[in-house]
């Protein structure tokens, strides 16, 4: 039946019908468009869309009802569980780093010790190794003496440094047997260890002692505030491989600096420039502090011999030897650039403690 020019018909909107009038409603911009293309007017195709949309509707609604879809688990645990794992990490690393700052090492008697503060050993094929083995000897079989690596146990080339393996004759290998000889074969009593900047080039090298480190020897990054606690009192060493400050005029600068700005210790003491100097001053406050840097046993140095730096001979290892029983801070402290002397020295004053009873 035609009305005008529409057609009105009887046919039954199956679903042949109904998706005919969802395609036209896609491949049209307009209603009017898709109306005419069907041949409707324009109220019945709206009448149509509208019962197909449904119809639609009505479809996915059913098919939703008889799917059963999988519910997958979180993929990791609630936030707030995160914020409570991290702040319970944050507190322990904070007990850690709190326990290392002004850390006992503790001595059961008066009895007077060394303590050897052993320079940048840079183990390869540029150490001293001649004289680093007549000290490591010394240190081994001096009864008292406690030793401390100040840092920068082997050459440890990393990043923009790494061409200079090209240069050395050792493997990173060789480097880090070297390195665990030093820490648990050489018979050395160690009371801790740095980790200076060659240590830090290439993390593994830190993590490596770390895991060799079988006798539990603390490791600390760059600086160490230690209390040695004795019976009749303490003393108190702060020892870092480099203190904040450099001057030309004075090789102690850094030193000078932390003993006047920093927290009260009596003795100071550094590695890393490769020279050495030691010093005794009374400050203007009245303490007693010793200040000493310790050269280490790296000879062979391109880089120094390059930028005009001497090459010194002496205070590889810096010696302090520590008589708490003193009353008089400055007889308390005695230092030695030459560690032979002064274990001999060492020897006699313990044996000396030993026959006063």
């Amino acid at each position: 039946m035609q009305y005008g020019r529409y057609f009105v018909t009887s046919k039954r909107l199956d679903d042949d019908v109904l998706a005919e009038t969802l395609a036209a409603s896609r491949n049209y911009n307009t209603i009017k468009e898709a109306s005419e293309a069907l041949g409707l007017a324009r109220s019945t195709y709206e009448h149509r869309l509208k019962i197909a949309m449904a119809r639609v509707d009505s479809l996915d609604e059913h098919n939703r009802d008889n799917i059963v879809f999988p519910e997958f688990p979180d993929d990791d645990i609630k936030t707030d569980e995160i914020i409570n794992h991290l702040s319970n990490r944050f507190e322990k690393r904070l007990q850690h780093e709190q326990a290392k700052h002004w850390f006992p090492i503790k001595f059961s008697s008066d009895k007077p010790i060394g303590l050897a503060v052993v320079g940048d050993p840079h183990l390869g094929p540029h150490c001293n190794f001649p004289l680093l083995r007549r000290d490591v000897d010394i240190m081994a079989t001096t009864d008292g003496m406690l030793a401390v690596n100040i840092g920068d146990s082997a050459d440890n080339w990393s990043n923009r440094l790494i061409a200079l393996w090209a240069e050395s004759d050792i493997s990173r290998e060789t480097e880090r047997k070297l390195a665990k000889w030093f820490l648990q074969d050489a018979g050395i009593k160690w009371g801790f260890w740095l980790m200076g900047n060659h240590d830090s080039m290439n993390t593994e090298f830190s993590t490596y002692l770390e895991t060799v480190n079988a006798q539990k020897v603390p490791m600390v990054d760059w600086r160490a505030r230690v209390r040695l606690v004795f019976p009749s009192g303490e003393l108190r060493l702060d020892a870092a491989h480099n203190h904040k400050g450099t001057s030309i005029y004075n090789r102690l600068h850094g030193q000078k600096r932390a003993a006047l700005w920093d927290e009260d210790a009596d003795i100071y003491v550094a590695g890393h420039h490769h020279t050495w100097a030691v010093a005794i001053e009374e400050l203007d406050s009245g303490r007693i502090v010793t200040m000493a840097r310790c050269r280490g046993y790296k000879w062979l140095d391109k880089f120094a011999t390059t930028h005009g730096f001497a090459t010194q001979k002496h205070g590889a290892t810096i010696l302090f030897v520590i008589d708490p029983r003193q009353e008089n801070p400055v007889s308390r402290v005695m230092t030695f650039a030459d560690l032979k002397q002064g274990s001999e020295y060492l020897k006699w004053i313990r044996d000396s403690y030993e026959s006063n009873g």
